[in-house]
C-alpha cells in the first residue's frame, strides 16, 4: 500500500475511532444545562431528570450563591466533580414511619439492547450535614417511566448496580460506583438513589454533622454505556468551558506519550485500554513536560485522563500494530 495511502487510512481509522468510539447514553449526565437557576434550596430546576416519587431531590450549582449553592450550600461544602452543579439525595432516615427516600430518574437517549453489555458509572459524595452513611447507593433500569405518588417514598425494586464495597463514609471526595450488566431489552429511564428499607440498609453513625437521623448524599458524572471505555474514567462529562492548560501528543502514539502542562496546578494522570484495564496511573505531577513510555502497550484505542485543579480532560489516542 502506498505511504500516501497509509496515511489517509490512518487518519480515517483515527478520526472515525474519536467521534464513533463509545457514547454515554444518559443526556445532562453532569447536570450542567437547567431549566433556570435555582432560587433556593429544593429547586429541582435542572433539565431532563425528574424524581420518580413524593421524596424531593434537590439541585445544586454555582449561579447559586447561598443556599442551593456549589461549592457552599446548606448542607455543606463540596466542589462538583466536573462542571458546576450536581444534584442532592436524602437516601436514608431513622425516625420517618414509611423510610423517606429521594430519588432521579433520567430518559436515556436510546433504549438497551437485549443481550447487551453495559457499562454503568456514577459519583458520591456524602453531605457535611449528615450524621448517617449507607453502603447502597445504586442505580436501576426500568422499561418505562416511574410515577409513585404515595407517602411511602421507597422504592422497592432491585437495582442493575449497587454499590458493595462498604458504606460510603467520604465526605471529602468523590466515591466512584460503578459495574456492568447484562440488559433484557427496552430499558429506557434509570432511577438512582437507595432501594431498601432502613431495616435493610447498612447505614453507620458518622458522629459529625448536623443532621442527627438522615443520610444526605450529592451525585455528580453519571455514565451509561455498551463500552467499557466511555464510563471508565468519567468519560463524557468533562467540563465544556475548562481552560485547556494541557497538550498530550502525538497521537498516533508508538513509543513515547508526552503530556505538556502549561499551567501551575499539579495534575493526576490514568491511562486506559479499550477494555477498561489500567495501563498507567500517577498523581500529583508537577513537571512541566512528562514522558509516558507506551512501548508495552497493546495496539488500539487507550484514553487518557487527566485531573486537574477540579477538572478533568479526557483524550482518546490510537496505538498502531507496528
Amino acid at each position: 500500500m502506498p505511504k500516501f495511502t497509509q496515511i489517509l487510512l490512518l487518519s480515517f481509522i483515527l478520526g472515525f475511532s474519536v467521534v464513533s468510539w463509545g457514547q454515554n447514553l444518559v443526556p445532562n449526565p453532569s447536570f450542567e444545562q437547567m431549566n433556570n437557576c435555582p432560587t433556593l434550596f429544593g429547586d429541582f430546576s435542572v433539565s431532563d431528570w425528574t424524581k420518580p416519587t413524593q421524596g424531593s431531590p434537590d439541585y445544586f450549582n454555582t449561579c447559586n450563591g447561598g443556599d442551593a449553592g456549589v461549592p457552599n450550600n446548606i448542607l455543606g461544602n463540596q466542589n462538583a466533580l466536573s462542571g458546576n452543579a450536581y444534584v442532592g439525595l436524602g437516601v436514608y432516615d431513622t425516625q420517618s414511619v414509611y423510610s423517606y427516600r429521594e430519588y432521579v430518574q433520567v430518559h436515556l437517549q436510546q433504549s438497551l439492547n437485549a443481550g447487551q453489555k453495559y457499562w454503568v458509572s456514577f459519583y458520591v459524595s456524602l453531605s457535611d450535614s449528615a450524621r448517617y452513611a449507607i453502603q447502597e447507593m445504586g442505580i436501576y433500569f426500568s422499561s418505562s417511566q416511574i410515577n409513585q405518588g404515595s407517602m411511602d417514598t421507597t422504592l422497592m425494586m432491585t437495582p442493575q448496580i449497587e454499590f458493595s464495597d462498604g458504606v460510603i463514609t467520604d465526605k471529602n471526595t468523590w466515591t466512584k460506583v460503578n459495574g456492568s450488566f447484562m440488559a433484557s431489552g427496552n430499558e429506557n429511564f434509570i432511577v438512582i438513589g437507595n432501594f431498601n428499607r432502613k431495616q435493610t440498609t447498612n447505614a453507620i453513625y458518622t458522629n459529625t454533622g448536623n443532621q442527627p437521623t438522615t443520610s444526605y448524599y450529592y451525585i455528580d458524572d453519571v455514565c451509561v454505556a455498551d463500552d467499557s471505555l466511555t464510563c471508565a474514567s468519567s468519560l463524557g462529562t468533562q467540563e465544556e468551558n475548562a481552560e485547556i492548560n494541557f497538550t498530550v501528543y502525538p497521537n498516533p502514539v508508538s513509543d513515547f506519550l508526552f503530556v505538556s502542562n502549561e499551567g501551575q496546578e499539579p495534575y493526576d494522570i490514568t491511562i486506559y485500554n479499550a477494555l477498561g484495564q489500567l495501563l498507567y496511573s500517577e498523581n500529583g505531577i508537577t513537571t512541566t513536560k512528562k514522558q509516558i513510555d507506551c512501548q508495552n502497550y497493546g495496539s488500539g484505542l487507550i484514553l487518557i485522563s487527566i485531573k486537574s485543579n477540579d477538572k478533568i480532560l479526557n483524550y482518546k489516542f490510537l496505538k498502531p500494530k507496528l
